[in-house]
């Protein structure tokens, strides 16, 4: 009997320390989506190297893909440029170290001297390494307003 306790006991341990770990994920892996989000607003190129991966693929909507350096620098010169961005209708699917993010993407954009709603499917491929998530890549498709 008393073994069979230990055995229970052991066994709840991991369950718990499996799923705090987990939680810990899931609120860095939110953490890295904010500060994307933020990073893309604010053209801050800092924070966008910290949260994307070397090996980026970044997939445009119209068909163009940029890696972590060209993403980047269109980003901080302003070829992209972000007024506001508003993440709706989100789901996050996680598989161990990759996580696998949907969402709608509602955005104003602003290309001198026009500013533009436009409205997006997003995927998302995040990978867990040394302890952060960095955004490995990324493919939107257009939704017509």
């Amino acid at each position: 009997m008393k073994q069979l306790k230990l055995t229970l006991v052991a066994f709840l341990s991991m369950l718990f320390l499996t799923a705090s770990a987990q939680s810990k994920k899931e609120l860095a892996l939110n953490k890295a989506l904010e500060n994307f989000r933020i990073g893309l607003i604010d053209a801050n190129e800092s924070l966008l190297l910290s949260v994307t991966s070397p090996k980026l693929t970044y997939g445009h909507s119209a068909g163009l893909v940029e890696d972590q350096k060209t993403f980047v620098t269109n980003i901080v010169n302003g070829k992209s440029d972000f007024v506001s961005i508003d993440i709706v209708d989100q789901s996050i699917d996680m598989d161990q170290n990759i996580a696998y993010v949907r969402h709608t993407f509602n955005a104003v954009t602003s290309t001198d001297p026009k500013v533009a709603p436009i409205k997006l499917k997003i995927l998302l491929v995040w990978e867990f390494q040394d302890n952060s998530w960095k955004l490995r890549a990324r493919q939107a498709v257009k939704i017509l307003i």
